[in-house]
């Protein structure tokens, strides 16, 4: 099974990458999806290439049941979006990596932001893998629908925070 999400924000690119890189707004995504922020860093500038890592403590009650057993109190995700060049009208292609600390698990996925003038048109795809013999695809397939939903998180609450500090 593998995730793939569309939303439309309707707010230039300019202003979506702002808050994408905005620590303010990751903490604001954290909080909504009632997990811990611990940190974000943006490498290189946002005017061509670079790397946002962003560091997030999930509790074992936002898990998962397949995997809570193999958890304990819960997990950190350390999340790498790695965004390409911008194209000529500021369109820009994103590589995502998670990666579960202590644990065989990762997911994956490749998210293009589409400049369209006022809107920005976000599609993410990806999956998750869990290398843990015997239940590793049980794991992934119940993981990855709280992966997808922890990437559109990000771009549907975009728009609201983009409104109110844009």
């Amino acid at each position: 099974m593998a995730m793939k999400e569309s939303h439309t924000i309707n707010a230039p690119i300019d202003k979506v990458l702002e808050a994408f890189t905005s620590e303010d707004f990751a903490r604001h995504v954290a909080k909504k999806a009632g997990v811990e922020f611990e940190s974000l860093n943006v490498d290189g500038e946002t005017s061509g290439a670079f790397t946002v890592t962003t560091v997030r403590g999930v509790g074992a009650d936002k898990v998962p049941s397949v995997a809570q057993k193999f958890v304990g109190n819960g997990v950190k995700l350390t999340q790498v979006d790695k965004y390409g060049a911008p194209q000529e009208n500021g369109s820009r292609s994103v590589e995502t990596s998670i990666d579960v600390a202590g644990m065989p698990v990762s997911a994956s996925a490749h998210q293009d932001l589409a400049s369209q003038g006022e809107q920005t048109v976000v599609d993410v795809e990806g999956e998750v893998k869990a290398n843990i013999p015997l239940v590793g695809k049980k794991i992934s397939s119940a993981a990855e629908p709280y992966i997808g939903k922890a990437l559109s998180l990000q771009s549907t609450t975009a728009e609201d925070w983009i409104k109110n500090h844009g």
